[in-house]
């Protein structure tokens, strides 16, 4: 019972056993975040044993993995959903001094059902009125997100149908009247309303889609309205066989500080394996390092940007610097570097060379100046760079890389596999020299350090244990 094999993620979130995949039914509640998540716990392709997973934590950075709640047989392989605190008693079930916690979930015989806790999320309660929202025989209605919306005093919720998200209203959390349809959209919806650069008076609504994608525009209680696209934050592989969606990272969800939707808002998703699990680990998958989300003006244009918590500087150690460093074709000042789990800051100037970039344990992060891409694994993202400097921060993780580029307008979230005994790092130029003007690197505790030790097992220097 411990998180120290090869592949095992040091600073993202795994259940100890098991399959991982959607984050649903994210709920802030009295300084706990509570993360639930699609989960077999015996299994590498929750596929017989579906239920939802649930852990906690106070910072979003060490977690407590708690008693799975739902499961296959009852709630009919039950899907992903959404979780709020009912603040004012709309569901009319608060019992004592602790709000009612409530979580919809998919269940996939019925219909949009709802599961209660009057405990501040320790026991759960099937509502004896479930499903609240009936299945549709064609469409395989799923995956509500519910919020309470301020204007009017009521709760709305958006539902995936078939092509597209759909909006229904209710003031008791039973009842829902639809209200709308947009189309273009597909599963695990998110739905929030951010400030634009930092203003409380200028607020848009940004709509996720289950892939990242977003588009940012106005909601008038009723329906939907923007002039956007759906536009990526994260870029990922394109996969022809599954709906030709890049999927690496998916069915992202945020929490929000108050029943009113306030931020900061902290968003959290799984890092998805593109392919059937095909190894003998006791886990598959993970979540990601959670980010905050913003919108920023960048280029006169507003745009979704992705960046890690500030928790994570509470794991740092062992920093390395570099500042105004020339780097010439062939050289590499990070060659000493060496290690499995780091966080990597950097400002980079491509200057007279045609690319630039880092690699980390064989795997090459490469920026080209002639088309101002940014490139990974098979990834590709435009990247100007009005300022002609590129600002870049890596989170590396045993089985994971993501990259969070310039304001964090575009991400690379991957899973991994490199050779365990390559644990080099490098920044390199390609036919001309470059500037790092700065770079902090630092190594990142594992989180499971105190469990770990809880169970009696600990750590030597080298990374064994005992």
């Amino acid at each position: 019972m411990h998180y120290n094999q090869a592949l095992r993620p040091q600073v993202h979130y795994t259940p100890i056993t098991g399959q991982i995949a959607d984050a649903t039914g994210l709920i802030l509640y009295k300084g706990t975040y509570h993360l639930f998540y699609m989960y077999d716990e015996w299994s590498r392709i929750r596929k017989h044993n579906k239920s939802w997973g649930h852990a906690t934590s106070n910072d979003l950075i060490f977690w407590k993995q708690q008693q799975q709640i739902l499961n296959t047989r009852l709630d009919n392989a039950p899907g992903s959903g959404s979780g709020i605190v009912d603040w004012n008693n709309s569901l009319g079930l608060q019992s004592g001094v602790e709000k009612t916690l409530v979580v919809f979930y998919t269940d996939y015989g019925r219909g949009t059902s709802i599961a209660f806790s009057r405990d501040a999320g320790k026991t759960w309660i099937r509502h004896q009125d479930n499903p609240v929202i009936p299945r549709h025989e064609t469409r395989n209605d799923r995956d509500a997100k519910v919020f309470w919306y301020k204007p009017d005093q009521s709760w709305r919720l958006v539902l995936y149908e078939g092509s597209g998200f759909a909006f229904y209203k209710s003031t008791d959390l039973l009842n829902w009247e639809k209200l709308s349809k947009l189309e273009g959209f597909y599963e695990c919806p998110d739905f929030l309303q951010i400030p634009v650069d930092g203003d409380e008076t200028n607020k848009k609504w940004v709509l996720i889609n289950g892939d990242g994608s977003y588009r940012i525009g106005d909601f008038d209680g009723v329906s939907f309205s923007s002039d956007m696209e759906n536009t990526k934050v994260n870029h990922g592989v394109h996969r022809e066989f599954w709906r030709g969606a890049d999927r690496e990272l998916y069915a992202t969800q945020t929490w929000s500080h108050s029943y009113e939707g306030d931020g900061p808002f902290y968003q959290m998703g799984f890092m998805h394996l593109t392919q059937r699990a095909d190894h003998d680990r006791t886990w598959s998958q993970q979540q990601i390092f959670p980010v905050e989300l913003t919108l920023k003006t960048i280029n006169d244009e507003v745009r979704l940007c992705r960046n890690p918590i500030d928790g994570i500087k509470q794991l740092r150690y062992d920093p390395y610097f570099l500042n105004d460093e020339a780097i010439h074709p062939g050289e590499n000042p990070l060659a000493d570097l060496k290690g499995d789990v780091f966080e990597i800051i950097a400002e980079i100037e491509p200057k007279q060379a045609t690319s630039v970039g880092i690699g980390i344990r064989g795997e090459r992060l490469v920026y080209t100046a002639s088309d101002r891409r940014l490139k990974f694994m098979g990834s590709d993202a435009s990247l100007p760079l009005p300022s002609g400097k590129m600002r870049l921060r890596i989170i590396v993780d045993r089985n994971s890389v993501e990259v969070y580029a310039n304001h964090g307008e575009v991400t690379f979230t991957k899973l991994f596999y490199p050779n365990q005994s390559n644990l080099n790092l490098e920044v390199f130029s390609v036919a001309g020299a470059a500037t790092v003007n700065t770079m902090e690197i630092y190594r990142l505790r594992s989180i499971w350090l105190e469990k770990e030790q809880d169970l009696g097992y600990f750590r030597d220097s080298a990374g064994g244990g005992k």
